[in-house]
């Protein structure tokens, strides 16, 4: 099954979607112990003197994540791209295991330092993607509200270097985007101590993947978020491009790996607090989905709310997109306190 933002549509459908998510992103005047997976152990091997030895766990698994540095490094801003109403977007760049990440920032008015909200954007096309699409819509009037509202551009997206090799897609991103969390240090009218993330769709998978790995985490807000399962996500899009599987393969070849690397397995209490919203009319993610992580997080003990956005689609526009930002806004600013 294909994605509507999309995965394989026609061409000049994949392009009418896009532009409309471009118009709409136009400015206007503008760690705990790991938790226990059944089944999901390292594999063992023979060695020469006849020992069991544990093999290597995966670069993507989630324990290995948790391991693993994040030290980022220095924010370039580049070129300013946008200016908003009380705000200016400019082009950035950051170091991620060797390679150079690009993105966008936009930066309110004035010195800060300011609460920051990193926005993982849903699925696009690569040759389609263009810097802010899916991000700016929601970043806009953040920034204008005082928020810095930093959102990377994936692996292999608008001159974003390639992610680490055998990563499954969402993975290579959250590990981009914990660099860049990390090197928004050195910015200094970014709030480090009040970081906040926002995610829409395949951002969702990022975002969580993201939020069980990084401790510095305050908030989350969640737009039609894929599946905190990831199973759920191969079994729906990836059969169309086994690519973003790396070297998992399917679930149904290694449902040990899946489980490493679904969210819903590490949902923790005194983890931070997460926001879902949707509409009652999303054509691409399932009712079922979305409940089944919120009641995943209530189970882990994680402050949650759900909101259903009556007859909205999966890409909200108009008062929809309003209150749905509005409703992002409330609930990052009450968290970030």
């Amino acid at each position: 099954m294909t994605r509507s933002l999309p995965r394989s549509l026609p061409r000049r459908v994949t392009c009418g979607l896009l532009v409309l998510l471009a118009t709409l992103a136009a400015p206007g005047p503008r760690k705990p112990a790991t938790p226990h997976v059944a089944g999901a152990h390292p594999t063992t091997g023979t060695s020469q003197a006849g020992a069991r030895v544990a093999a290597p766990i995966p670069p993507y698994y989630i324990e290995t994540l948790r391991a693993r540095r994040y030290p980022g490094g220095p924010l370039a801003i580049g070129a300013a791209l946008v200016r908003g109403g009380g705000f200016t977007t400019y082009r950035i760049t950051w170091p991620s295991g060797g390679r150079t990440m690009t993105g966008s920032l936009e930066v309110p008015d004035g010195r800060g330092p300011f609460p920051v909200v990193v926005i993982a954007h849903g699925y696009v096309e690569p040759a389609y993607y263009t810097v802010g699409l899916d991000s700016w819509r929601y970043g806009d009037a953040l920034a204008a509200h005082g928020f810095l509202v930093a959102a990377p551009d994936y692996p292999d997206y608008a001159g974003s270097a390639s992610g680490p090799a055998g990563m499954p897609a969402s993975v290579a991103a959250a590990v981009a985007t914990l660099d860049l969390i990390s090197s928004l240090g050195s910015f200094s009218r970014a709030d480090r101590s009040r970081i906040a993330l926002i995610g829409h769709s395949q951002g969702g998978e990022v975002a969580m993947l993201v939020m069980v790995v990084d401790p510095h985490v305050r908030a989350v807000a969640l737009f039609a978020p894929d599946s905190s399962d990831m199973a759920d996500n191969a079994r729906r899009w990836w059969g169309d491009n086994p690519a973003e599987a790396g070297a998992l393969g399917t679930p149904d070849q290694n449902p040990v790996g899946y489980a490493h690397i679904s969210p819903r397995r590490y949902f923790r209490r005194g983890g931070p607090p997460v926001l879902l919203v949707q509409g009652t009319a999303d054509e691409e993610i399932p009712a079922a989905w979305t409940t089944a992580t919120y009641d995943a997080l209530r189970r882990a003990g994680v402050r949650t709310r759900l909101v259903w956005i009556p007859g909205a689609p999966h890409i909200m526009v108009g008062s929809d997109l309003t209150t749905e930002v509005a409703t992002a806004e409330a609930w990052l600013r009450q968290a970030l306190r």
